[in-house]
């Protein structure tokens, strides 16, 4: 159904307006700050491994599926993100331009996977004429607002190899998982069932391709909500069942890998590496959990929801209660993630881009269930009914954002945006391109670089002072040098 504008009332359009205005100004901080993505790393390093520069298509085509196999068997599993990370890789065929494109690409993927998710969802309980346009803009403007403001994400929006093996197939994931929610609507026929069926169940099979913590994620929440359809009609769906197991399949051939224990730690025993990966899984998310609640605005955000729900509640109808079940075992989600990221690091390290699946896992689980709290206080005490109550919250509401501004201050999507303004990164780009012109036109074998000055909130190009650390080495391939390292302090 369009959307018939002629029926929002001039309040609408206002918080309408204000929404676009707020998800605006968060998508040009970002995709802007990711324009200056630079190389670094593991960017040299697999440009190297896959070993073909500027050649034909399809010539460059096999080089990234030959590249899948190499990583796959010595390394790990994740399919579809070995295969993105190659086929996109700028170092192998149009530089810095190429990089940009990807990054921004990154970026504005996410956002836009994010509204779509949460507009197949909406669709459930909001519908009309206007379709609830205000209500569900407000609500993506939470949900995004919350993994931004989770505050990190360097390596997924200012990292190549963190964007396209990390944050891409976690689009997909988003994008499978509002398919799947469009697929299981009753309004449609079911050639339209079947198409979105299909393409769920292949987007989920490349998502299931990505990282495990993403591949865990992915087959949990698909199972979740494959169980929260057949409690609803207490049939089970065949379309809901085919999904599932691509992703299954998905997981165990990425789980198959050879290379994927690679990293364990040998000090870990693998005797005991299971009972300590449990461990250090629960450590991990109580304490991401906490800093969410402690040094963002996420408890603010947490209170808005729950009014969201009371807002939402007759509209949920008889589906409270499966709704509740799904809400409840969704929050085992963020234990789901990390479990496989400890497992197979061998050891309590969680990296930045890690840490961002995890934020993503814990802020639309717990929002989620913000929402369906909300929606039992209405139905036990009436509570939309209640304006007393309603302005108390409203103003508890106030009150926590007044009260959250030094944490808020000290946020790392505003220090990132004052970045962006204040031409750091602008200027951080610059110096980094003349080094890398410098590496690619310099006549010596053996090169020492005076490094650009490392800024905070952002992946910095970075050399170590021995010329055989694997960063060096992988720069001094590349660029065709004997050695490369960085100018001692």
């Amino acid at each position: 159904m369009k959307i018939n504008w002629k029926k929002i009332s001039d309040k609408k359009m206002i918080v309408i307006a204000l929404n676009i205005a707020m998800i605006a100004l968060m998508a040009i901080v970002i995709t802007v700050s990711a324009s200056y993505t630079v190389l670094v790393g593991d960017d040299f390093t697999n440009g190297v491994r896959i070993g073909a520069f500027h050649v034909s298509f399809f010539e460059y085509l096999r080089a990234s599926f030959d590249y899948v196999k190499s990583m796959y068997m010595d390394w790990q599993g994740p399919y579809f993100a070995m295969f993105v990370q190659a086929f996109l890789s700028p170092l192998n065929n149009f530089g810095l331009v190429q990089l940009k494109i990807v990054m921004i690409f990154n970026a504005l993927f996410f956002m836009g996977s994010l509204f779509f998710v949460i507009w197949a969802a909406l669709d459930y309980v909001l519908c009309g004429q206007d379709r609830k346009l205000h209500v569900r803009l407000t609500l993506f403007s939470i949900v995004l607002f919350s993994i931004l403001d989770a505050g990190i994400f360097s390596e997924i929006f200012f990292w190549y190899c963190g964007a396209t093996a990390y944050c891409m197939p976690l689009s997909v994931l988003q994008v499978s998982a509002g398919l799947f929610l469009m697929s299981n609507k009753t309004s449609l026929s079911n050639r339209k069932k079947n198409a979105l069926t299909v393409a769920s169940a292949v987007t989920l099979f490349m998502a299931a391709g990505g990282s495990l913590a993403i591949t865990g994620t992915g087959c949990y929440l698909i199972l979740l909500m494959t169980v929260g359809f057949y409690l609803v009609s207490q049939k089970i769906s065949v379309r809901n069942i085919v999904i599932t197991l691509s992703g299954i399949v998905g997981a165990l051939i990425n789980v198959a890998a050879p290379g994927n224990y690679a990293r364990h730690s040998e000090s870990a025993g693998e005797g005991f590496l299971l009972f300590k990966a449990v461990k250090w899984t629960l450590k991990n998310v109580c304490m991401e959990t906490e800093r969410l609640s402690r040094e963002t605005l996420f408890g603010v955000m947490m209170v808005a929801m729950i009014l969201a729900g009371v807002y939402l509640s007759d509209r949920v109808g008889r589906a409270l209660t499966a709704y509740g079940i799904v809400s409840i075992l969704a929050l085992l989600t963020g234990f789901v993630t990390a479990f496989p990221v400890a497992y197979g690091y061998g050891g309590p390290y969680f990296p930045n881009r890690c840490y961002f699946i995890l934020d993503v896992a814990l802020v639309v689980t717990i929002l989620n269930f913000a929402v369906f709290i909300g929606c039992c206080l209405d139905r036990w005490s009436g509570l939309r009914e209640n304006k007393s109550a309603i302005a108390v919250l409203s103003i508890v509401l106030f009150a926590m954002v007044i009260l959250g501004k030094e944490t808020m201050e000290s946020s790392a999507l505003l220090a990132v945006a004052k970045s962006m303004n204040n031409g750091s990164y602008r200027d951080y780009y610059e110096q980094c391109t003349t080094v890398y012109d410098y590496l690619e036109n310099c006549p010596e074998d053996d090169v020492i670089i005076d490094m650009p000055e490392y800024i905070e909130n952002f992946e910095c190009f970075y050399l170590d002072e021995d010329e055989n650390g694997w960063v060096n080495v992988g720069v001094a391939m590349y660029y065709h040098k004997n050695s490369v390292k960085r100018k001692p302090e």
